[in-house]
């Protein structure tokens, strides 16, 4: 995934824009504070797809599959907030630096 990887890097002021055959996602480029809201956050997307899945859900068309997916979108979106609390924390928010993300340590004894 590496070798891939080097499309995905919009922080070097390149546009914050992911395409596909048949999608074009603006993401936000940059802090919302110092350039303005430009692009959707990933959270967006998430919320947008656990829509999707949620309407399939209620419709002929669920399935354990559908249920496993929003799980995960549910545990992705999580991860993402906790970040951002991190983030918010350590007073790092809105900025590039980068933050700490907390290790669970185990003691033997």
């Amino acid at each position: 995934m590496s070798e891939n990887m080097e499309k995905f890097r919009h922080m070097d002021g390149s546009e914050a824009v992911l395409e596909g055959e048949h999608y074009r996602i603006v993401l936000q480029h940059g802090s919302p504070e110092e350039g303005g809201i430009n692009g959707c956050r990933i959270e967006d997307i998430i919320e947008a797809l656990q829509e999707k899945l949620l309407d399939f859900q209620g419709r002929d068309l669920s399935c354990e599959e559908n249920a496993t997916a929003l799980y995960h979108l549910d545990l992705a979106r999580e991860a993402l907030l906790l970040r951002r609390r991190r983030r918010e924390a350590q007073g790092v928010l809105g900025t590039r630096d980068k933050h700490r993300s907390q290790t669970l340590e185990v003691s033997r004894n």
